[in-house]
């Protein structure tokens, strides 16, 4: 009884111990290299105040090449009306209720973002974040439909957490953060 007792008081000491042990400098580094990129990305989102993203990608991955600038989009939308477009910009505003919109500006305006058929959701965190998205114009005017619609008025709640309402409307396909 004597022996099994030492057998098991010792091997909790010795798991205590070897769990505590820390790997040699070097040692993390070593086993997953880090990218420039991945290791100022969180300097970026804490310099500016804001928590970093556990994850990054959301829905299809993006596969436009050519970045089109927000501004470009707001000042003749006519000319993207059911063209699928990459942009990026600042999330200004999240769907405080699932993630199933989001709204991203810069200086010359803002762009309304729904996520294709509520394929995907972003985190409800991700205002302050830098955001390229790839999606499908949608007329500005286009009546509201779906669980995203009329009934839940997610204009509205954009209109509110913002305080004003987008020029433009895309219906993403991806969604990636890049801080």
């Amino acid at each position: 009884m004597r022996a099994k007792l030492l057998a098991s008081v010792s091997f909790l000491v010795l798991t205590q111990l070897g769990c505590s042990r820390k790997e040699p400098p070097g040692a993390e580094q070593a086993a997953s290299p880090v990218t420039d990129a991945e290791r100022a990305a969180p300097m970026q989102a804490s310099a500016a105040g804001i928590a970093p993203l556990q994850k990054k990608q959301f829905g299809a991955p993006i596969t436009e090449a050519a970045t089109t600038p927000l501004p470009e989009l707001l000042q003749d939308p006519g000319k993207f009306s059911g063209k699928t477009v990459r942009t990026e910009g600042v999330v200004s505003a999240v769907c405080r209720s699932m993630g199933c919109w989001m709204e991203i500006a810069d200086e010359s305006g803002s762009a309304h973002i729904k996520m294709a058929g509520h394929s995907f959701f972003v985190p409800k965190d991700a205002s302050g974040h830098r955001a390229v998205v790839q999606g499908k114009m949608v007329a500005a005017d286009a009546e509201e439909g779906g669980a995203c619609g009329a009934k839940d008025n997610c204009r509205g709640e954009a209109e509110k957490q913002t305080g004003r309402i987008a020029k433009i409307e895309l219906e993403a396909t991806g969604v990636q953060f890049l801080d």
